[in-house]
């Protein structure tokens, strides 16, 4: 049994209908739920998992996390009413606030790399990534810590241009031709198909997050510290 990702290709879909595969009893009232389809992002590649609520004719179930293994995205979560069982039709519905600030975050993120890029002269490494609440924070690979506000002004610039975001699988024969400065390559694992997130412009690079579909959705961007701790790590937000 697998799980359809549909946050894959239309990250604005609030809500959805599913059917229950499995149901993994944990502990009293807590279970991991298992759909043949799903909406909610589980916590994957910097991103933090998805919140909301699955909600079929005998049950209420909140989802406090999603994870995936292999093929299956597993939700953790609590039955607040009820209960529910393999084979029953249910709805699924996003907690919007938390994945719409989100989606804005991971895009930011993805021009802050590019601004990072601007700054050196180079393509610039990440060690670690958060693009969440409560603190979104990317930790770079450099020894000399950026200027704050030309960061700023960089990704600013980007965002007031209102440019384009694409998503779209690339064969891996062809993931060369379609990428540019995209940093982090050497870790990429070996899959048949990549799926490229492609800021118009500015960067195209394998990603399998959520994002805004025009940089203008950002809004305002701003960094809130810089710390050099191996590496510098640098947290930022939008409002």
């Amino acid at each position: 049994m697998s799980t359809e990702e549909l946050y894959l290709m239309n990250p604005y879909l609030r809500k959805c209908e599913a059917t229950v595969l499995k149901v993994e009893k944990v502990k009293g009232k807590r279970a991991y739920l298992t759909l043949d389809k799903t909406i909610f992002h589980p916590l994957a590649g910097g991103q933090p998992s998805d919140e909301g609520f699955v909600v079929g004719g005998n049950g209420v179930f909140e989802v406090r996390k999603a994870v995936k293994v292999e093929d299956e995205v597993k939700l953790l979560g609590f039955f607040k009413v009820g209960q529910l069982a393999p084979g029953d039709h249910v709805t699924c519905e996003l907690d919007w606030s938390k994945r719409y600030k989100v989606m804005r975050l991971h895009t930011a993120g993805h021009i802050l790399d590019y601004a990072m890029m601007k700054f050196y002269g180079r393509l610039v490494e990440t060690l670690e990534a958060f693009h969440g609440p409560p603190e979104a924070y990317l930790v770079y690979d450099v020894e000399s810590e950026p200027e704050k506000s030309e960061l700023e002004r960089i990704v600013s610039e980007i965002v007031s241009s209102s440019l384009p975001v694409f998503v779209r699988n690339v064969p891996a024969s062809e993931l060369q031709k379609t990428i540019y400065n995209a940093p982090n390559l050497s870790r990429l694992p070996l899959r048949e198909i990549y799926r490229v997130v492609e800021i118009s412009s500015v960067n195209a690079m394998p990603c399998t997050g959520t994002h805004v579909a025009n940089t203008s959705e950002v809004g305002s961007f701003s960094i809130k510290s810089v710390k050099m701790v191996k590496g510098c790590r640098i947290a930022y937000d939008v409002e």
